[in-house]
């Protein structure tokens, strides 16, 4: 059994001038490791281990660190044993996945999925804060028909959110086949297998769903904010077109009698 281990290390990654092992690939990049595993890194940001060591994993991480664009925090991981030997590669009750050899090609499909099912598990997280940011306002407006809280608050919220979709629209493809398949053809029934085990076209049309939610949520909301703020507007003018008048009678009316 080996041990497989995605890690979504950041948003992008230059993978320009990494070492590299054997044939080239455009992504993910097979990278030249030691004996004992394998890694494989992509260019959104994720990398991929079989039967490395925690050392070794820490070590590769700190190797691709600088090449990062906005690392996370805490890096999004995605695992899995694999299993080789078998007479057709596949996927059993347990989760496990069983592949005919360890082969570079059939990991790196293998590492496709998980790193992309590493990606969704990021990209939910982040719209799902999104939405319950904005779910007070949305509370509010149901019960009581009004914007709830101060507009300095309401653009903090919606700006949390729209930074959430912004980041997510320029999301991974999931549902895209691997570069690979196109020199190896017979590995895409290994591909659907694990796209179905991860649901990731599922996910995906998932995530679509919430970017149009928010997006309409927030564009509600700025509707709403820019209409109060017209009244507010409407209201100091008449305010002041009333003290103008005040003023005029003032002037022409009521001072002449005093006198």
């Amino acid at each position: 059994m080996t041990q497989a281990r995605a890690l979504l290390l950041g948003e992008r990654l230059d993978h320009r001038g990494l070492p590299r092992e054997g044939a080239p690939l455009a992504d993910p990049v097979p990278l030249a490791t030691p004996e004992g595993f394998t890694a494989f890194a992509f260019r959104w940001g994720a990398v991929v281990f079989f039967g490395a060591t925690a050392a070794q994993e820490t070590a590769v991480v700190e190797m691709l660190t600088p090449r990062l664009t906005a690392p996370l925090p805490t890096p999004i991981e995605e695992k899995a044993t694999i299993a080789e030997g078998a007479e057709q590669d596949g996927i059993d009750a347990d989760g496990v996945i069983r592949l005919r050899d360890l082969s570079v090609p059939r990991l790196a499909v293998v590492a496709d999925a998980l790193a992309k099912s590493a990606a969704l598990a990021h990209q939910e997280a982040l719209l799902a804060s999104a939405l319950d940011r904005l779910e007070p306002v949305v509370t509010a407006l149901r019960t009581e028909g009004r914007l709830a809280a101060s507009s300095r608050a309401l653009h903090r919220q919606i700006g949390h959110a729209l930074a959430a979709r912004s980041r997510t629209t320029a999301r991974v493809e999931a549902e895209d086949k691997p570069e690979i398949l196109w020199d190896h053809p017979a590995l895409e029934r290994l591909h659907q297998r694990l796209a179905d085990e991860y649901e990731l076209k599922e996910r995906s049309a998932a995530l679509d769903r919430k970017l149009s939610l928010i997006g309409d949520t927030t564009e509600g909301v700025l509707s709403l904010l820019h209409g109060r703020r017209a009244l507010g507007l409407e209201v100091a003018v008449v305010v002041l077109v009333g003290i103008e008048v005040v003023f005029t009678l003032w002037e022409y009316v009521a001072k002449p009698l005093l006198r």
